[in-house]
């Protein structure tokens, strides 16, 4: 039961390969009747060169060598009672995204925008290893925590799934997608969780969120039924293709251990329906792909994605394998009427070695992209990416690491570079395919 705790604190396994060992709630619970704070945190530099289809683009010329960094910090408390009844707090603090300039600006109105820091994670869990743990709050759900066959845990542990490390610097216009269940759209908002303890090698977990909002999102503003609201269900035109409401999610998982071969294999769904349009107005003109007839779409379709994956440990070596397939567009949103549902798969490698850690990846993504029966762009954006990575952890606070990037996307008829497809006038088709490559080194501290 400790490992669903583990995987969900803050830092999940990404902080894994470039410091020697993920920090988060102890592996051994605190003494009954006794109550840890932790403040834990982790500071990641780089320097990297980087290399894409537009790096350079209507006058504009990026500098290739350029360098990356974060700084998260991770507070909260674990907790035992006499009787063995286990609660406590997690939560994931980073700092935002903001505009270039003269380093960071406290200013709001100077060039680069003010700082401020982002709460990712927060939420509390309790209950009893005989009985299983029970999470509320703003953090991830058994789509992400139970998936195996996903390693990320080489280089500066972001790779392509990027949120200030070497992806983050590729353009995103050459940057592939990919359904990473580690991500943002689907940890950060709140919800319940229930993670079941070990029952022979098999465990289970059930998650569900009303909306996608996190804490106090969508109550600024909620003076009458609105968009603005958190709980909205309906509206006329409805909300777009990222909002959600009534996600659903579930996973079954079996570990075990034969011949000194360990192996992990779990399987899952998750499923959502968009804020609904009230009106009937349409959201889209499309053709039909049964009748080739025009019809007025007034509603996206509903999400649902099936998910199977597994991996084996031996002398060090892990191997895994992860497919996801279903009703869902890049970034986990709402696809219409006419495109079709997305596939990908990953295979991913990593060996330990005392302080010295390799691995890597390849995954490949076909989705619907911006493909719409009426606008000439191929039914099928291609998304392939590649990730290899090598870590020496000095101790387990202080790690060094090298990372490489290359992936490629491409979709005819549409044009990345310029948001724009087939006959507009900014449509150039030499943007339909892209590629990028990234190279970069750095050290991460956690504390």
């Amino acid at each position: 039961m400790r490992k669903f705790l583990l995987a969900s604190a803050a830092t999940l396994a990404m902080v894994a390969g470039a410091t020697g060992a993920a920090h988060a709630q102890a592996a051994k619970p605190p003494a009954p009747g006794t109550l840890v704070v932790h403040l834990n945190g982790l500071l990641e530099y780089q320097l990297a060169d980087i290399g894409s289809s537009v790096n350079s683009y209507l006058g504009n010329k990026l500098n290739p060598i350029t360098n990356a960094g974060y700084l998260r910090l991770y507070p909260g408390f674990d907790a035992m009672t006499e009787g063995g009844f286990e609660y406590g707090v997690a939560a994931e603090i980073r700092d935002a995204y903001t505009n270039p300039g003269q380093g960071m600006q406290e200013n709001s109105t100077s060039s680069n925008g003010a700082e401020s820091l982002v709460v990712r994670r927060a939420y509390a869990y309790f209950g009893t290893k005989k009985a299983g743990i029970v999470r509320i709050g703003q953090g991830d759900g058994p789509w992400g925590l139970m998936q195996d066959g996903v390693i990320e845990n080489f280089g500066d542990g972001n790779q392509w799934n990027s949120d200030g490390g070497i992806g983050s610097l590729v353009p995103g216009a050459a940057h592939p997608a990919w359904l990473f269940a580690d991500t943002g759209a689907l940890y950060s908002t709140m919800k319940v969780v229930y993670l079941s303890p070990d029952l022979a090698g098999f465990n289970f977990g059930v998650g569900y969120e009303p909306n996608s909002n996190g804490f106090k999102e969508g109550l600024a503003n909620c003076g009458v039924a609105s968009t603005t609201c958190a709980a909205l269900a309906s509206t006329p035109g409805g909300a777009g293709n990222a909002r959600r409401k009534n996600t659903l999610d579930a996973m079954l998982q079996y570990t075990g251990l034969f011949s000194g071969v360990g192996v992990k294999v779990s399987g899952g769904y998750i499923m959502s329906s968009p804020i609904g349009n009230s009106t009937g107005t349409a959201l889209e003109t499309i053709v039909s792909p049964q009748t080739h007839s025009i019809t007025n779409e007034t509603e996206y379709k509903r999400m649902g994605i099936a998910t199977i994956g597994g991996q084996v440990t031996y002398a060090g070596f892990i191997l895994g394998a992860n497919v996801k397939d279903g009703q869902v567009n890049n970034g986990y949103t709402f696809l219409l009427p006419g495109q079709r549902n997305a596939f990908d798969y990953m295979i991913s490698a990593e060996y330990n070695a005392g302080p010295i850690t390799v691995g890597g990846y390849y995954f490949s993504n076909q989705s619907a992209g911006d493909h719409l029966a009426s606008n000439k762009v191929a039914r099928t954006e291609q998304d392939n990416g590649v990730a290899i990575g090598a870590n020496y952890a000095v101790t387990p606070n202080l790690g060094f690491f090298v990372t490489y990037l290359y992936a490629q996307r491409k979709q005819y008829g549409f044009d990345f570079a310029n948001g724009q497809v087939v006959g507009a006038s900014t449509y150039n088709a030499a943007y339909d395919r892209t590629h990028s490559q990234a190279i970069g080194v750095g050290a991460a501290l956690k504390w």
